[in-house]
């Protein structure tokens, strides 16, 4: 579990960073800077890699499993253990699924705060005299 935290970590970082380096153009619209694009589409790459990783690990767990599965199935205890087996192999690849989407749904909440944030540091000051 520790290395989905670090990389979950790792990809929240270099959204951050990335959003943090926008930039108003003449319209007073916020628009990412070429740096920033370049840093979003790595991160989308990693969680990319990232999710590949858990699909991967997900399947070499079911494999194993399955096989540790068929050599038990001489007695019907056995075959109870198996089921157990291949439903908490299901159990771990939905939480994988999970642990992911989740991942997705704190970076884009975060991009649109920010977003939010550096829109209202970039607005001019108003003065009484408008």
């Amino acid at each position: 579990m520790l290395p989905f935290v670090s990389m979950r970590i790792t990809i929240l970082l270099l959204v951050a960073a990335s959003l943090a380096a926008c930039q108003m153009d003449e319209k007073g619209k916020i628009e990412p800077t070429a740096e920033t694009q370049t840093a979003t589409a790595e991160a989308k790459q990693e969680a990319r890699e990232l999710a590949k990783d858990v699909k991967e690990g997900a399947q070499e767990i079911a494999a194993e499993a399955e096989a540790r599965a068929k050599q038990i199935q001489q007695s019907e205890a056995a075959q109870r253990v198996a089921a157990g087996a291949r439903e908490a192999v299901e159990g771990v690849k939905q939480g994988a699924g999970e642990v992911v989407e989740s991942a997705g749904e704190k970076i884009a909440r975060e991009g649109r705060e920010m977003q939010v944030e550096a829109a209202k540091k970039k607005e001019p000051a108003k003065t009484g005299t408008e």
